[in-house]
């Protein structure tokens, strides 16, 4: 049975992976297109914009749908359907962590430090390609992270 709790915390999952899913499926749907058919002074400008609020925003939010994804896992047990459910879920979360963190992130970087200190970094739009790259990874790692947490209630 689950108790009020494990459902505030599945809710609390579902939304926080979900302000992500969205974010990444907006790129990965209009930004990434849009950034293809801009300038690259627009691409250095804009997205070093996006990065540097993005970044510093969207941590939190990341951090909440790991951390009450995994308190699922704990209070289900790895033994039931919701437990496993829940073990998907943040594997997939992780998984796009991980990706975010090795490929994306870096990219992110070096676009801030370009409109930080007010440069057009010489390969943006290479950057932007890398970027871009790995954002429909990053969409179906979250698509599959929270269907399951969605399940998680039904089962």
């Amino acid at each position: 049975m689950k108790t009020v709790l494990f459902h505030i915390l599945n809710g609390t999952a579902i939304v926080a992976t979900a302000v992500v899913f969205g974010t990444d499926v907006f790129f990965a749907l209009v930004g990434k297109k849009a950034a293809a058919k801009s300038k690259e002074s627009s691409i250095a400008d804009v997205m070093g914009h996006f990065h540097e609020v993005a970044d510093a925003r969207m941590p939190v939010i990341g951090v909440t749908a790991v951390v009450t994804t995994l308190l699922q896992v704990i209070f289900a047990g790895v033994g039931t359907l919701s437990g496993q459910l829940a073990i998907v879920s943040l594997a997939a979360l992780l998984v796009h962590l991980f990706v975010y963190l090795t490929i994306s992130k870096p990219v992110n970087n070096i676009m801030v430090e370009g409109v930080k200190f007010g440069r057009l970094v010489d390969n943006v739009r290479q950057l932007q390609q890398r970027w871009d790259k790995v954002i429909n990874l990053r969409a179906a790692l979250l698509l599959v992270a929270i269907t399951g947490l969605i399940l998680v209630n039904y089962l």
